[in-house]
């Protein structure tokens, strides 16, 4: 989070609480399975946004996908964030924008 303001790494500090308390609220299984998804898209596309999987995942499970990805972003996880942004298909966000990301996952052990 280097470049940033103050203000913004304490909103991202809030936000990354936020989805981590939506994620220990969360039945583990659902949990597994938006991950699950995410990854199966990131591994077969070589990118995924929330608009591939939220077509993939039952509507019960929808609220999961941004804790999901925040979670599969963290300490050098297997996916990172673009930086691109692309239009939300979910009626509910009205068309903001979401976060592309890209899978990475190597044996970084190798390295």
């Amino acid at each position: 989070m280097s470049g940033l303001t103050k203000a913004e790494r304490n909103a991202a500090a809030v936000r990354d609480a936020t989805l981590d308390d939506l994620l220990a609220a969360a039945w583990p299984w659902d949990v597994d399975r938006v991950k699950e998804v995410a990854l199966a898209v990131a591994m077969a596309r070589g990118e995924v946004s929330a608009n591939d999987v939220r077509q993939l995942l039952e509507e019960r499970l929808h609220h999961l996908i941004g804790p999901a990805f925040n979670s599969l972003t963290h300490q050098r996880g297997p996916l990172v964030n673009t930086g691109r942004r692309v239009p939300s298909t979910s009626p509910a966000t009205k068309g903001h924008g979401i976060a592309v990301y890209r899978w990475v996952a190597v044996d970084r052990d190798a390295a």
